[in-house]
């Protein structure tokens, strides 16, 4: 067996991989995670975590790539906090079982109702782009809905990796919750394994091939993944307002790489020029406190507010290969890449060409294409013929164009008038469809996804009418047919008079 890099080195992968499932589906099979108050519990155990180590976790973020303190707590640490907070407040009433109807000619004998029950032992897959809150947030769904959970965090994001391995088994149960390192190629292994459920967020490339080995043990999965998400500008929008949110939410959160980040704009012909000067405008006033301090040769402090760097040299590599591609394109770059400190500053196309490489991959960094359109049925024929994404962002004035936008495209989510805001709520589902991923989660669709519903019928041994069983009189098939087909008590009393047929 191959001894792992990473962890514990006296023990070889196979080992930590079947300690970690068995300690954890033998912790669930005790019963012990489905009580509501050992659920609580582990939520407000995490969340005294992240207010007691909220420094250390923001460090981690700043060495891992370069966020704020103000970014890493703004993004990641509180939108983990917010999901403790729901759960705390509404965990009791979405684990309180569901009436379900029964039709009348049962009602006298027979109850049903919907339980959730958890799934049993979930492997949680994080990434590195946000790597406390894509790990942590899907946790908390999973420890809510009452499973035992294994969480493999993101190797890239070694810090962040390093202090979750430290701090969940202090905080939380770590029978039940078990944190386990593993490189890209332990991974492989990793999937060999049996869970009762895989949650992944990254690439679509990885996502087929966590599909398919989950498929060997009909795993059910949910896969966060990405892909191209659009933003189309209308003439009738607030062209400023536009930009100025477009480009807040592409460059100055994580520096684009963000799976909802707006992948390319298709702005209505009439207002290109006018968006490019609010996008160049509006990057000017987000970055120059940025500006003047890199002309001072001093590192900037994780206390300003700052974009962040490319997660590592492979990355910086890619985008730079991808520019280089469509340098003909460029009509505004912010400044220099440099590849020491692994910064590259946001970069503005127009009309780049269809067939380049930017325009057909995830970009997943600080560059945004710019596409003319001469009509909006252009613009949503174009996001139609691809594949389809995870968000899509509309900016208009015109409500019958915002509807038919939401009602001709697919994606995961549409958002009118801004952008990236979806994520933050907890009242709607967040995730995608086709490429872009399958599954959702955030608040009570955190608990749907990591649960099972279970109908349960319950019926009286003393009411057995004997028309159920055979053999069957021509008018018992016809009143048992007719009470199948949902037909009314005054139908079925026609048919047992004879006055009405079936």
């Amino acid at each position: 067996m191959t001894t792992s890099i990473m962890g514990d080195l006296t023990l070889s992968l196979e080992d930590r991989i079947e300690e970690a499932i068995n300690t954890a589906r033998g912790t669930f099979q005790t019963g012990r995670t489905r009580p509501l108050k050992w659920r609580i519990t582990q939520l407000k155990a995490l969340k005294t975590m992240l207010d007691e180590h909220e420094h250390a976790f923001c460090s981690a973020l700043y060495r891992d790539l370069g966020k704020s303190y103000f970014e890493a707590n703004y993004i990641e640490l509180d939108n983990v906090r917010n999901s403790c907070d729901f759960f705390v407040k509404n965990l009791k009433k979405l684990m309180k079982p569901k009436s379900a109807d029964v039709p009348w000619y049962m009602k006298s004998s027979t109850k049903a109702k919907v339980i959730h029950e958890p799934l049993g032992v979930v492997l949680i897959f994080s990434a590195w782009n946000y790597p406390l809150l894509l790990a942590l947030d899907p946790l908390v769904a999973a420890i809510a809905a009452g499973n035992a959970v294994v969480v493999k965090p993101a190797e890239c994001a070694k810090s962040m990796c390093l202090i979750l391995k430290q701090l969940l088994p202090k905080y939380l149960d770590a029978h039940a919750v078990k944190v386990l390192e593993a490189t890209k190629e332990e991974c492989a292994v990793l999937l060999t394994y049996k869970f009762d459920k895989i949650f992944y967020t990254g690439s679509p490339r990885i996502g087929r091939i966590i599909m398919e080995a989950a498929a060997k043990h009909l795993t059910p999965v949910t896969l966060e993944l990405g892909g191209k998400s659009p933003a189309i500008v209308d003439s009738t929008a607030d062209i400023f307002t536009a930009a100025r949110r477009l480009a807040a939410t592409k460059w100055m959160i994580n520096c684009g790489q963000t799976c909802i980040a707006p992948d390319y704009v298709l702005v209505h012909s009439d207002v290109t020029s006018l968006f490019l000067e609010g996008l160049k405008q509006s990057l000017l006033s987000f970055m120059s406190p940025l500006l003047e301090s890199a002309n001072t040769d001093v590192e900037t402090d994780q206390e300003t507010d700052f974009m962040p760097r490319i997660i590592n040299k492979e990355s910086l590599a890619r985008l730079q290969t991808l520019l280089d591609e469509v340098q003909d394109s460029v009509v505004f770059k912010l400044g220099e890449t440099d590849t020491k400190k692994l910064t590259m500053m946001p970069t503005i196309l127009l009309n780049p060409s269809m067939e380049s490489k930017i325009m057909q991959e995830e970009i997943f960094g600080p560059i945004l294409p710019v596409l003319q359109v001469h009509n909006m049925e252009e613009a949503i024929n174009f996001v139609c013929s691809r594949p389809q994404p995870l968000a899509l962002y509309m900016f208009t004035s015109n409500k019958k164009l915002a509807k038919e936008v939401v009602e001709k495209t697919s994606s995961g989510s549409v958002v009118i008038n801004d952008a990236g805001t979806q994520f933050g709520l907890e009242s709607i589902p967040f995730g995608g469809i086709g490429e872009s991923g399958m599954g959702s989660y955030h608040g009570r669709y955190g608990f749907d996804t990591f649960s099972h519903q279970k109908g349960v019928v319950t019926t009286q041994a003393s009411s057995d009418d004997p028309i159920r069983y055979p053999p069957y009189s021509a008018k018992n098939k016809a009143i048992l047919r007719a009470c199948l087909r949902n037909k009314s008590m005054l139908d079925v009393i026609l048919i047992k008079l004879g006055m009405r047929k079936f």
